[in-house]
């Protein structure tokens, strides 16, 4: 399991991920933990999308800032 931290202040962004060595294990642990409350929170456990090479997010340079890490959603 790895959980995200802010770079600046070491602090958890409030969401991680976690590798399963089968997709049976995998589903088996988001049907049991999705919706379940952890330390007085609700968690939502889903499978995590892969982003294309250097999606980031960021600046555009259109005024808005993209997704990418970081950005949108953030699952387990």
């Amino acid at each position: 399991a790895r959980v995200i931290v802010d770079r600046d202040s070491g602090r958890s962004r409030g969401f991680g991920f976690v590798n399963f060595t089968t997709e049976e294990s995998a589903s088996s642990a988001m049907n049991a933990m999705d919706g379940q409350e952890l330390d007085g929170r609700n968690i939502r456990v889903s499978f995590a999308n892969e982003r294309p090479p250097g999606s980031r997010g960021g600046y555009r340079g259109d005024g808005g800032f993209g997704g990418g890490y970081g950005g949108g959603s953030n699952d387990f």
